[in-house]
């Protein structure tokens, strides 16, 4: 689900949108769900769906999943797994519409070597995402009465998607914090979309009131905050965090090598803002953060190493297969790691997940050096993972989950990627945070 080339082309292309008006300009029709659909604008057909022409009745009577793709042809993935989604759906009720507003001279024999499935329409001038409210692309699925169901920052939806749209399950209301909540809102089976477009983020949308200055501000969080990260060059706040977490952003360290004294090592979750009298690089506001971490909490950070349980990454005689060379425009790449949850003790879904044994682990999938998988890996884990593979180079670390027998994750990281995780002891670094003397 990322879009290497667009994201960096988004970002480029908002630095430089005047008065953050928008991708596709300013914003004069701000939609939300339940509206009715406007007219898809666009001044060619590149693709037909079938012989008829496009008329705005097209978009009853079916369900429809409309795309609004800026940047088409430096986006082989999305257009494949595009495809792959119209495909599946062939024959249903549900129509597939791709809007694009890339210069024709590019786009043009990138379509005739790499065609598209469904309505395939170029909008030069960006009036279809102007015309939906938009200021970042986003996919949108309509209803067959022609009523917008959500929109769906993915871009190219997933398949379950569609299928919720078919048969009414789709919602734009999250469930609450509450694990009740929460279960019955998967056993729902509800697929959850955004109510309104995505905005661009104004420098000031979450700039703290506070009067510039160089000291960090703590507060404890409002019960029922959301959290966020917001920052612009001259501030930065992290909101509804536990100072572990905190610790482990600024830091760049995975929590479970942070210790903390026990009266700090809990599940408060603070606000923490840091309002500067003029702008400043991202390292100086980590510094300004770590210096006021330890003023406020009155602790004293040190780094050193300690004999502690581990997880040993080794690797037998055979190496996971090879990364694909990183293209010009792979800027991005993305993981994850899969687990069984574990319900939190205070029923609240949404708190930070407890670090869990390796026996919990069912899946991870990561492109990069063996440092990365053990990194990745560790950041989910209840004790440190050494790398001790000597595996130089980027490979593919991919193991999906058993979904229907015992989790047997060990195994088939060793039958498919050659790696073998044991618990031993090892000295590594932590850092060690003490009340001040």
């Amino acid at each position: 689900m990322i879009l290497r080339f667009l994201t960096l082309f988004l970002l480029g292309m908002v630095a430089g949108l005047r008065s953050q008006s928008g991708l596709f300009g300013p914003v004069s029709n701000p939609l939300k769900a339940g509206d009715i659909a406007p007219a898809i604008l666009f001044n060619k057909i590149m693709n037909s769906a079938n012989s008829t022409a496009w008329s705005p009745t097209n978009l009853s009577g079916q369900v429809t999943v409309l795309t609004i793709f800026p940047d088409t042809s430096h986006n082989p993935d999305a257009r494949s797994r595009w495809n792959a989604l119209a495909e599946q759906f062939a024959g249903k009720p549900v129509q597939f519409v791709w809007v694009t507003g890339e210069d024709e001279s590019s786009l043009v024999p990138w379509l005739a070597e790499n065609p598209l499935q469904g309505w395939v329409l170029h909008d030069p001038k960006g009036d279809t995402g102007r015309s939906y409210g938009m200021e970042i692309p986003s996919a949108v699925i309509i209803g067959a009465d022609r009523k917008i169901l959500g929109f769906d920052a993915s871009m190219v939806p997933q398949a379950e998607t569609v299928t919720a749209a078919l048969e009414g399950r789709i919602t734009t209301t999250p469930p609450k914090r509450e694990m009740a909540e929460f279960k019955a809102f998967v056993e729902s089976r509800k697929v959850l979309l955004e109510a309104e477009p995505r905005r661009l983020s104004r420098p000031d949308d979450h700039k703290p009131n506070f009067p510039p200055s160089y000291t960090l501000h703590v507060a404890p969080s409002p019960q029922q905050s959301e959290g966020g990260n917001f920052g612009a060059p001259d501030h930065w706040a992290l909101n509804g965090l536990t100072l572990r977490k905190l610790i482990a952003e600024v830091y760049n360290l995975n929590p479970i090598r942070i210790y903390l004294p026990a009266s700090l090592d809990n599940s408060t979750r603070y606000d923490f803002s840091l309002v500067l009298p003029e702008a400043e690089s991202k390292e100086q506001m980590y510094e300004r953060f770590r210096q006021g971490i330890q003023d406020y909490f009155h602790i004293t950070a040190t780094r050193e190493e300690r004999l502690l349980d581990v997880y040993v990454v080794t690797a037998l005689d055979r190496k996971p297969p090879a990364a694909k060379a990183r293209q010009e425009e792979d800027f991005f790449s993305s993981s994850s790691v899969g687990y069984q949850v574990v319900e939190a003790a205070d029923g609240d879904f949404f708190a930070e997940p407890k670090p869990v044994a390796i026996g919990a682990i069912r899946s991870i999938g990561i492109e990069g050096t063996a440092s990365d998988f053990c990194r990745t890996l560790e950041s989910m884990l209840d004790r440190p993972v050494v790398n001790e593979t000597h595996l130089d180079g980027e490979f593919e670390f991919n193991v999906e989950a058993n979904e229907t027998g015992p989790n047997d994750f060990l195994q088939r990281l060793r039958d498919q990627l050659g790696l073998v995780i044991s618990e031993v002891q090892r000295n590594v670094e932590i850092l060690a945070f003490e009340p001040h003397r």
